[in-house]
């Protein structure tokens, strides 16, 4: 869990960073605080509803020897599906109940936030934990 908080904070500052060369690049005034408080919910939403799914991709119900596009259907397709359009819709409402006059922020925000504590992840490693996997965690 150490690391998706790392990661998560990685992220995060990886957001708020684009959003403000964007401002810079484009001319166009970004209120950071809000760009801000709207990443962190969708960061911290997104690693919840991971969890609630079981999103990981070393951790499933289906049998080792079942072909390997059953195993990618299950981790990624499935379970990340569902985190993420639930992500998705609970930013949407949130975002119309409590910040409606700036509305395309908080769910360009929101979600885009996510996307990069995702790609982050992706990227370092955060979803290939060898030891995870050779130590036998990944039974259910």
């Amino acid at each position: 869990m150490q690391s998706r908080k790392l990661h998560a904070l990685i992220a995060f500052a990886l957001f708020v960073l684009a959003a403000t060369v964007y401002a810079a690049l484009s001319g166009n005034s970004v209120d950071l605080w809000r760009v801000a408080l709207w990443s962190i919910v969708g960061v911290g939403s997104y690693m919840m509803l991971s969890q609630l799914f079981g999103f990981d991709p070393h951790r499933t119900r289906i049998a080792e020897c079942a072909p390997a596009y059953m195993h990618y259907v299950d981790r990624w397709e499935l379970r990340l599906g569902q985190a993420t359009l639930s992500m998705l819709g609970g930013i949407v409402v949130a975002a119309r109940l409590f910040d409606a006059e700036h509305f395309v922020t908080a769910v360009v925000s929101g979600t885009l936030s996510a996307w990069t504590y995702f790609a982050f992840r992706l990227y370092v490693g955060g979803y290939r934990a060898r030891a995870a996997v050779a130590s036998g965690q990944n039974k259910i």
